[in-house]
């Protein structure tokens, strides 16, 4: 290790350069926006209490993804503290889909197994396919919570757009356009420093993380209501 406590070599790169800037960044949005950071800390001590102490869950599959959705929230959170924005948006795709998927299965019969058989064959992978499709993921959510599927497509619609796939706003939200004398120079932006991307980013993490979790909290009520989880939500999501 060297005098900044880093291993011999790091920074000596691009990438490894890179990495640094992002982590460095991360401590920069803690300092300047403890706001939304407090909230994301918050959110993720929800998940951390269900998660703690959680024995003998009488829905498996559907508590295996609940965890699942935290890592991917955490990931999702990871980028966007960083400025890493365009990362941002397929995490929390992600996170969505565990939460979504979950609800389904407990929703109806046998699909844990059809889920988990995705790649027994040819036909159970289509089988797998055509139920868990977006829609259907809705149809289910809507049954128990009208809201919330309002709210989950809103969400799983604008990570499409941002960059879960490669759309017009996942390129042009990430890049710089600098008119020269002659020509025209375009910058793809890798991390973005403090501004509209950046707080886009931070928002959606935390309204993805309290969305995932009113979705769980209709698998495992008893537990989030014991908890005092639901409670925590309703104060969180205030202003998202």
């Amino acid at each position: 290790m060297n005098d900044k406590g880093l291993p011999p070599g790091w920074g000596d790169d691009d990438l490894t350069s890179y990495f640094e800037l992002a982590y460095r960044n991360r401590f920069a949005t803690f300092a300047n926006k403890r706001p939304v950071f407090d909230r994301l800390i918050a959110i993720d001590s929800c998940y951390m209490e269900i998660a703690k102490n959680w024995l003998n869950p009488k829905k498996l599959m559907e508590a295996i993804l609940f965890l699942r959705c935290h890592t991917a929230y955490r990931e999702a959170c990871e980028h966007a503290v960083a400025g890493q924005t365009a990362g941002v948006f397929p995490l929390v795709r992600v996170c969505l889909e565990y939460a979504g998927y979950a609800l389904h299965m407990s929703e109806n019969e046998g699909l844990d197994e059809l889920w988990l058989r995705r790649h027994d064959d040819v036909d159970s992978k289509k089988a797998m396919k055509n139920e868990f499709t977006p829609a259907n993921v809705r149809a289910t959510i809507k049954t128990k919570n009208q809201h919330i599927e309002d709210v989950f497509k809103n969400l799983y619609d604008r990570t499409i757009d941002f960059g879960a796939h490669p759309n017009e706003r996942s390129i042009t939200a990430n890049l710089t356009i600098i008119d020269q004398e002659k020509s025209k120079k375009f910058e793809s932006v890798y991390a973005h420093g403090d501004g509209p991307q950046f707080d886009h980013a931070l928002k959606t993490c935390a309204q993805t993380g309290i969305a995932s979790l009113e979705i769980f909290q209709d698998i495992f009520p008893g537990r989030f209501e014991l908890l005092g989880i639901r409670h925590k939500i309703l104060s969180l999501r205030q202003g998202l």
